[in-house]
Parts: C-alpha cells; structure tokens; sequence
C-alpha cells in the first residue's frame, strides 16, 4: 500500500476512536478548524513520508489553551498551515539542532505527536503512562512502520518508554540512560532526547553542562554511521 494512503487510514481510525476519558478530539475546538487527515497536526509542516528522520514528540495540546479564543489571526493562520506555533521556543529549538546536526529543516523530516488528542488541564500536565503507551501502540508505531525512516527522536522520556513498553522493550528511569538506550524497531534506530523546551533543555544541562548537544552529537555520529552500513 502507498504510504500516504496508510497514514490517511490511520488518521481516519485516529478520528474514528474514542480518546481515552478526560481527553478531546482537536475537532472539539474553534469550530472543528484543527481536524486534519493526519495523525497529528503537526504533521502538516513536516509531512516527508520518505524522510529519514522521524520526530515523535508528546501531545499537540491542552485543553486550557486549546479552549481561548484566538486572538492572533494570523498565528492562527500558521498554525493551521503547519501545525504548529510560529515562534514558540520548543518548535524553533528542535529546527536549529535538526540544523546543526543533520543540516535538514523540520519539513524534510516527518513528525508526529505520541498522544493524538488533547490532554485535560494545563499545558505542562501530565498524561498518563497508561494512556501514552496505549497511543504508541495504537497510533506512534504504525506510523514508524510506514514510513521507515533510518532514525526516530523521541522527544522526552516519557514519549520513549511509551514506545520502549509498546516495542516490548525494557522502560528506563532516567534520560541519562535512555540516551545511552537507543534501540531498533521495523529497521529503525530509536534515540531519545531531552524535550527541546527550556524546561526539558535547561533540566538536561543542569549545573551548566551543555549535555544537549553533546546528546544530539552522538545521536548524529550514529546516524552517519547507520547510513554508511546501508
């Protein structure tokens, strides 16, 4: 099967299932404009369903700000372009390590978000285990499946277990030895990094070690030579 029209059918099953309780569909919000037909919206700006690299983040949204009224027509119109916030920190941080260390932009890579719904409460709250590692299995392998890129970046250790638990691997406790843990699924090499938000970056280079791209460093040396193997 084409690998679009795979990802399509995922996204209308994505569309089809009930989120898991407490939970909400993007199409809940400002008059259903958010629905789209892929997994996330976050696909839109970054849809190469034949890149090598792979992005998993955590989830799209909350339900606090997914509930506001836009006030910003024209961030808006961005958002609905491409899926994700003009400017925002995590968004602009990940392009400038894919950058740095790939030489590629994030539309030549095809990201995703693990947890395809919008979680209740506040940007920063918790989804649970349960629910992350019933996405990854549902909806975050698959789509590694399809595509089948040389590598995937979770982004985040709890996006890592989900998929280390869905791939039946052994979860880790700390991102210290998660980035010491990539593994293989479907002919892919599976890395975790520190989320590419302050709070996930300035966590990682606590006691001012840059550890963040000293991560990214080895993940890149792995990747050229993976891609010299092949």
């Amino acid at each position: 099967m084409d690998k679009r029209q795979a990802l399509l059918e995922l996204a209308v099953e994505r569309k089809q299932t009930a989120p898991p309780e407490g939970s909400f569909r993007f199409g809940k919000y400002h008059e259903g404009i958010y629905e789209c037909d892929h997994v996330s919206p976050y696909t839109k700006g970054a849809d190469n369903v034949n890149a090598e690299i792979f992005v998993l983040l955590q989830d799209w949204g909350s339900d606090d700000e997914m509930s506001v009224p836009a006030v910003d027509l024209e961030q808006q119109k961005f958002e609905l372009r491409y899926g994700r916030t003009q400017g925002q920190y995590p968004n602009e941080h990940l392009e400038e390590l894919l950058n740095k260390y790939f030489s590629i932009a994030l539309d030549q890579t095809y990201a995703t978000n693990l947890f395809p719904y919008i979680k209740a409460g506040a940007v920063r709250a918790k989804i649970s285990d349960k629910d992350l590692r019933w996405a990854a299995k549902k909806f975050a392998l698959p789509q590694i499946a399809i595509v089948q890129p040389k590598l995937v970046i979770c982004c985040g250790l709890d996006t890592f277990n989900a998929v280390r638990f869905a791939a039946d691997e052994k979860e880790v406790d700390t991102i210290e030895k998660g980035i010491n843990a990539p593994f293989s699924l479907y002919g892919s090499e599976v890395w975790l990094q520190s989320h590419p938000g302050r709070q996930g970056t300035n966590k990682r280079n606590s006691g001012g070690v840059d550890r963040v791209n000293d991560d990214w460093e080895k993940m890149a040396a792995s990747f050229t030579e993976l891609c010299s193997e092949r």
